[in-house]
Parts: C-alpha cells; structure tokens; sequence
C-alpha cells in the first residue's frame, strides 16, 4: 500500500493562494492571457526543483483548443528540461499584479512556422497584488543602479547591479558579474540606490529568494529578490515619490 506525499511548503501556499486570490471563469482567464499577449509582456517561467527561469512570452492564446502558445527557450538544454519535466511555474505582471498558474506538461509545436511551446489553458489562475508593497519595474533604457560595498577580501570596487523592479518593501537586483553569493538570510549593508535627482538611498539589504535569469541574447543574470532592513524614514520618501511617479507615467502611457 502506497502513501500519497506530504505535500511541499510550495504546494500549501500555491493551494492557499488559488483559494484566495483564484480566478476560475475561463473568459476571464482567456482575457488576462490575451492581456499578457498583446501588450507582449515578459513571461517567467520557473522551473520546479532548478534556479533556473526561463523569459519567454506569449504568442497566442486559443480558446477553441485549450492551448496557449509560448516563445520557445532559447538553448536545446532548456526547451529539453522543460519539455522532459512535469510543467513550469507561469508569472508574469500585468498592470501591478501578479499573474500566475501551474501549466503541466509543456509540448514542442510550431507557430507561424516558427519553433514554440504549448500549454493547456489554465482552469485556474492566481491574481495577486501585494497592496502593502507595490512593485514597479524598472525602465531598461538608463536602469537604476545599486552599488553594493565589495565584500570579497582584497576587492576594493563596489559591485554594480541595477534594479529590476522596486518597492518600499525591497528590490529585484540585476547582478551581471556573479559576485553576490545569493544566499538567503545574507545581508548587504552600506548598499547605495541612485535614484534619478536626489541623494543615494544608503540601505541594508537582505537577500530572500534568487534566480537564474536567461536572457533573450542567451547570456545568463543573477536575479536577486531582497528585502530592506530597517529603512530610515527619510531614505524611505525618495523611494515611495519615485514608485509613485513610474505608476503615475505607466498609467498614462496604458
């Protein structure tokens, strides 16, 4: 006689998250992919048991199939890891919040004779905004940058990353280099955010989560999710003006 498995911390807080923040309608499902798709979102696909996420985005959607079309990854290792696996983690941002879902077994097709990747249409998608702490991705064009004191022994050059996105809770960090052990618990101290027009906001940062990060070009980033620790109130305005103004243009430019 076979014991099912316990399930994982990840399985809970995906099982409480679609019992809280689920959305079941298949129109309205079919609407929020067609939303990612047409304003040609990023997509993170995330990798059960890897550091690995895969950046694609979505091609098409089609409802009468039950299908939805993804760019295929860049690299034969990760299109076979993910076609080989049980399914990735689907996330993407959509207007400030998270969208999310679980898509089971991902299969090689073509779209417009193109090599691409398909999925089944989610019966369930979890739509998340963490109100408290409300993330802005950050411009591309002339990034924000983080300077992070040196922290190997004999280095005397701070480590340059830039923000991928930012909130008056924490910071995505971009390290290109390699040079931040992205240990969970790890704290940054002395780190200096220069945002545009005011003075370097001098923080301590502490890492919570990374990540492996393909890029379209195929070259590789450290993404680091990280938490402020004991942010000063007056470090703290800047950073809030500066979210307020990035929502205030995106949603003008909608």
């Amino acid at each position: 006689m076979t014991t099912a498995a316990a399930p994982t911390p990840a399985d809970s807080s995906r099982d409480d998250q679609l019992a809280r923040y689920g959305v079941h309608s298949r129109k309205e499902i079919v609407f929020l992919l067609r939303r990612v798709q047409q304003r040609k979102l990023l997509v993170n696909l995330d990798l059960p048991n890897s550091r690995q996420i895969i950046v694609t985005s979505v091609l098409a959607v089609d409802e009468t199939r039950g299908a939805v079309i993804l760019d295929s990854a860049r690299g034969d290792a990760l299109n076979r890891e993910l076609l080989s696996g049980p399914g990735a983690e689907f996330v993407t941002q959509l207007e400030g919040v998270t969208i999310s879902f679980f898509t089971g077994p991902v299969t090689f097709t073509e779209f417009e004779k193109l090599p691409a990747l398909r999925v089944s249409l989610p019966k369930a998608v979890i739509r998340l905004q963490r109100r408290e702490h409300f993330r802005v991705p950050m411009p591309i064009v002339n990034p924000v940058q983080c300077m992070v004191p040196p922290l190997a022994e004999g280095e005397t050059e701070p480590i340059i990353t830039h923000l991928v996105d930012l909130s008056c809770g924490g910071v995505a960090l971009a390290d290109i280099g390699g040079r931040i052990s992205p240990d969970p618990g790890r704290r940054l101290s002395g780190c200096r955010i220069l945002l545009p027009d005011v003075p370097p906001v001098v923080t301590t940062l502490e890492i919570r989560n990374s990540a492996q990060i393909r890029l379209h070009n195929g070259a590789f980033q450290t993404r680091l999710g990280c938490q402020f620790i004991n942010l000063p109130n007056d470090m703290a305005a800047p950073l809030q003006r500066f979210v307020m103004e990035l929502e205030r243009a995106r949603r003008a430019n909608l």
